[in-house]
């Protein structure tokens, strides 16, 4: 692992290293030692502590030489902040107060400064910074609400459960492995980490000093810029990069849902996104804004924001007028359509026309490889057209990648092989058997022609016959240094181009070139350095047998290189082309190939006129107000139960089914977005208690407003803080469902100044939580923005007992998730150790053990009615290893619900280790809930 990674190596292994598959002897004793150590810094971070000082030393070797990287952040206040980064090779400092925001670049001695107003939603407050900058879209947000909640012993949980973090006494350091260790300073003020050959020393402490004001910056240039701007381009950028260095499976793995507007249709074929478009420039860039808006959002944060801040760090210019500059120098070059095409996507997309325009000439620099190999070189003379994208996967346009089929009004129909928001072309093949492909090279700033994806698309409008596209590269003023492969499948000719603003250069097959050398017969192929002579050599290799699946292998590794960011092959005379884009870990040379037939796919598309619209309804919060009362009504039914045991205990569980109202609330201390009440249907007295409070985390698309979706009620577990119940709820709602957490009785706002119940009220508790959860759907549905038909429930530990018995009720909710809990309580309580240790001790004070307890356990027991679970919707989450709730419970109920081995997953954890298996789970509640759906086509 090279030491820029192992830099990471901490928090990576958080996200992604099981335990081992035994329980450890001494594990919490060490989890509280971590806590007590790692409290001053889960203070820091956490926004706990106002003012602080960090300071970080990096030692490592880098590139086979020692380097350094020094960091510095202070905290002053909720407004302000110091933060400095410095490398030999770079160095960004930021200044952040109330009034202003500075970005210093010494290297290059120029600072860019803004002042006034900051964007409401994307700015550098300190003060919660992190649900600023931290993406919804990365799989670290799962542990965030730990670290914002400051619970030091929760962060130590992670730690301890994910890695192999163990204490050392004999050398009073942690050891991760046998090569890294970490030390405490006694007050937790300092961490030191050593590895292999790098050395990086953490320490904090508090602020000593004033606060500078930011002022005149004398011996520098300074570059007066928008504060909105300036501190948009942070934050985005920050948060894009997070989401392309550690990806949710929402990206990796997103949801293949098909949808249709005017004028466009959005498809999947084996696991690629297909857009169809067609009519006037203005109706097809609305419907791509309106079919892509995220991955078009996504794809303008890694052009603009993150790319766009490592730009500006490297270079010392402002990335946002480098690009304006350039374009202001293409624009007069663009046809007028193109132009309203992509006003129109971006006044869809809610963005500045002219940054969209500006974004859209962004591609003008490739390192890619290309052939064309016809007649005597294939098996049977079939034209072969390949096209290797090798560009920057590392800012994750890949999130992004779409093929579009376009049919515009009076031209010709072609497939675009590219990204959302983009309406030029790099790779593609018109309808009448012209395919294109290019690959970049010198003459960066040469800007005053034609853009290159803006000719590609030219060709593939306006051209029929190779003639025509290179009479056009021909008569137009070009941009920078370009090498094309042109080819025309109605006549199998293909020809090699070598483009610069000044001159232009045909390479026809066979021909030999001085930068491609000698000709190959029937072939044309470009590539530099050791990828051509490689790509050559294979040609030569395969002659006279090169059909498809050779044609893909010679765009294979590492003629492709790591930064392969997509792979076409073109058969142009049967309309057929093949496409594998790259993912997070895989350059697309690496991933499968996905069959497309462009005439059979303009086939199914309607005229223009005729297309039809199914556009989502756009809702908002307005019917969600403080005090805002909506009707609900039980909708209990138990139905026929032919077993006396379970009739007798649904008998005790139940009540008269009524109408009942649900209130609207702002949420307590943050917690969630709304608090959503309503009444207990068994009522006890208390009137605190009495009424349910579920804490609303609402699902929202990347504009941040609230969308309709399906929803999930959480029922946390026996801890006070509910602190994994309110996890769950808060990641839920980055997977795309509202989530309800359910605070059980006499928890939260339940439990004013008394002790939770003991003995047999206790389970009376427990009756009042089966049926509050049962309500608590009827409640959710009552509210706005549910999808009505699809809400679910998940428990865990406690709450996976109560889940068990209230989802045993009737079929009220459309999935079921048990985790770390399961059936027969009376031998949990009997025999389990820990919290089930401690339960049956207080229970045993009070004279409740033996039968006593077993007619207790009984009036909640799940088993008594999990035979009326829908085993083909629900799923027990148990650990291996778990000494509260042993796996024999888990399994008891898995039998008595009849579920298939498939839905009784048996994670390798113990009753707390078991959260690092969270990811997985949340990933498969959004899979059953929401699930993929691929669109066959007909060909």
């Amino acid at each position: 692992m090279s030491t820029p990674l192992r830099c990471h190596l901490l928090v990576a292994l958080c996200l992604s290293v099981l335990i081992p598959s035994k329980p450890i002897c001494g594990a919490e004793a060490d989890l509280d030692r971590l806590t007590r150590q790692i409290q001053p810094l889960v203070a820091c971070l956490s926004g706990q502590r106002d003012a602080f000082a960090m300071t970080a030393q990096v030692d490592a070797i880098i590139d086979g030489s020692p380097q350094r990287i020094d960091a510095r952040f202070v905290r002053y206040s909720d407004d302000a902040f110091d933060l400095d980064l410095v490398h030999q090779d770079y160095a960004v400092k930021l200044r952040r107060r109330a009034e202003a925001t500075a970005m210093l670049l010494p290297l290059h001695n120029t600072v860019f400064v803004g002042r006034g107003k900051t964007d409401d939603l994307d700015h550098l407050r300190p003060k919660e910074i992190t649900a600023r900058i931290i993406s919804p879209f990365t799989s670290v947000a799962t542990y965030v609400p730990i670290l914002q909640g400051g619970d030091a012993g929760g962060v130590s949980l992670i730690l301890t459960g994910l890695t192999k973090l163990r204490f050392d006494p004999a050398a009073s350091c942690w050891r991760l492995g046998s090569d890294t260790t970490i030390e405490f300073s006694a007050q937790g003020q300092a961490i030191d980490m050593r590895w292999d050959d790098a050395h990086v020393q953490l320490a904090f402490g508090d602020v000593t000093g004033e606060v500078e004001a930011i002022g005149d910056w004398p011996g520098m240039q300074v570059v007066e810029l928008p504060r909105d701007e300036l501190e948009r381009q942070l934050v985005r950028g920050v948060r894009r990069a997070g989401e392309i260095l550690a990806p949710s499976s929402r990206l990796t793995s997103p949801p293949e849902t098909a949808k249709r507007v005017d004028h466009g249709e959005l498809r999947w074929i084996d696991g690629q996104r297909v857009v169809l478009l067609g009519g006037t420039p203005q109706q097809i860039g609305t419907a791509h804004g309106e079919l892509l808006a995220d991955e078009a959002n996504r794809c303008i944060d890694s052009v603009l924001y993150t790319f766009g801040t490592a730009q500006t760090i490297r270079t010392g210019r402002w990335f946002r007028s480098e690009l304006a500059d350039a374009y202001a120098r293409l624009a007069p070059h663009i046809p007028e359509r193109h132009r309203v095409e992509t006003r129109a996507m971006a006044a869809s997309l809610g963005l500045d026309p002219e940054l969209v325009e500006a974004l859209n000439v962004f591609p003008e620099l490739f390192h890619c490889s290309g052939f064309a190999v016809f007649g005597n070189a294939t098996t049977d003379g079939t034209l072969y057209h390949g096209r290797v994208l090798d560009y920057m996967t590392t800012i994750g346009l890949q999130d992004a990648a779409t093929t579009f089929i376009v049919a515009p009004q009076g031209q010709h129909a072609f497939a675009n092989v590219g990204y959302a928001a983009f309406i030029g072309s790099v790779s593609g093949m018109n309808a009448v058997g012209i395919s294109l492909g290019e690959m970049g090279g010198k003459g960066e700033g040469q800007w005053d022609g034609v853009p290159m994806a803006t000719l590609m698309r030219r060709a593939l409008e306006e051209c029929s016959t190779l003639d025509q596209v290179t009479t056009l590269w021909t008569d137009s003023p070009r941009t920078c240094e370009y090498f094309y492969v042109f080819a025309d499948g109605k006549t199998n000719q293909a020809v090699g181009v070598a483009a610069t603003p000044e001159s232009i250069q045909f390479v026809q097959p066979g021909e030999a070139h001085e930068l491609l050398g000698e000709g190959i017969e029937d072939a044309v192929v470009l590539s530099a350095g050791s990828r051509l002579e490689l790509l050559r050599e294979r040609v030569s290799q395969k002659y006279g047998q090169i059909n498809v699946d050779v044609a893909q292998w010679l765009m294979s590794r590492p003629v492709a290189m790591q930064s392969n960011l997509h792979n076409v092959l073109f058969v142009p005379a049967e309309g057929v082309f093949y496409v594998a884009n790259a993912s997070h870990d895989k350059p697309a040379a690496e991933r499968p190939y996905a069959r497309m037939d462009l005439n059979a796919l303009l086939k199914t598309m309607p005229n223009a006129d005729q297309q039809s619209a199914v556009t989502p309804p756009q809702l908002s919060e307005s019917e969600l107000v403080a005090g805002a009362v909506f009707a609900a009504r039980d909708t209990l039914d138990t139905g026929h139960e032919p077993s006396a045991d379970a009739r007798a205990c649904l008998d005790g569980l139940i009540w008269q089914a009524t109408d009942f109202d649900v209130q609207c609330q702002p949420p307590h201390d943050r917690c969630g977005d709304w608090s959503i009440r309503f009444p207990s249907p068994t009522l006890t007295g208390d009137a605190a208690n009495d009424v349910v409070n579920l804490e609303w985390y609402m699902a929202r698309d990347e504009a941040g407003l609230p969308i309709t979706a399906p929803a999930v009620v959480v029922v946390h577990e026996s801890g006070s803080n509910m602190t994994v119940g309110r996890l769950i709820a808060s990641s839920l709602r980055q997977y795309g469902l509202h989530a309800f957490m359910i605070q059980l009785p006499y928890y939260g706002e339940r439990r004013v100044n008394s002790d939770r119940p003991a003995g047999e009220q206790m389970f009376s508790a427990i009756s009042q939580a089966v049926t509050d959860v049962r309500r608590a759907r009827d409640a959710v549905a009552a509210l706005p923005l549910i999808a009505t038909d699809n809400i679910s429930v998940q428990g865990t530990s406690l709450g996976g007992f109560v889940t068990a018995t209230a989802a045993s009720l009737d079929s009220g909710f459309n999935h079921v998730f048990i985790m770390l809990a399961g059936g027969d309580l009376f031998d949990v309580i009997e025999k389990g150790e820990k919290d089930a240790a401690r339960l049956r001790e207080s229970l045993a004070e009070r004279g409740i053990t033996g039968s006593k307890l077993k007619s207790l356990t009984a009036t909640v027991e799940p088993t008594r009615i999990a035979h009326r679970l829908d085993p083909a919707t629900t799923w027990i989450y148990s650990a291996q290893f778990d000494r509260v709730v042993p796996p024999a419970s888990a399994k008891i109920l898995a039998t008595t619900a009849g579920l298939d081995r498939s839905h009784h997953i048996e994670m390798l954890a113990n009753h707390y280790s078991g959260i690092i298996y969270l990811p997985y789970l949340l990933d498969q509640m959004q899979q059953q809930i929401i699930p993929t759906k691929a669109v066959a086509l007909t060909e």
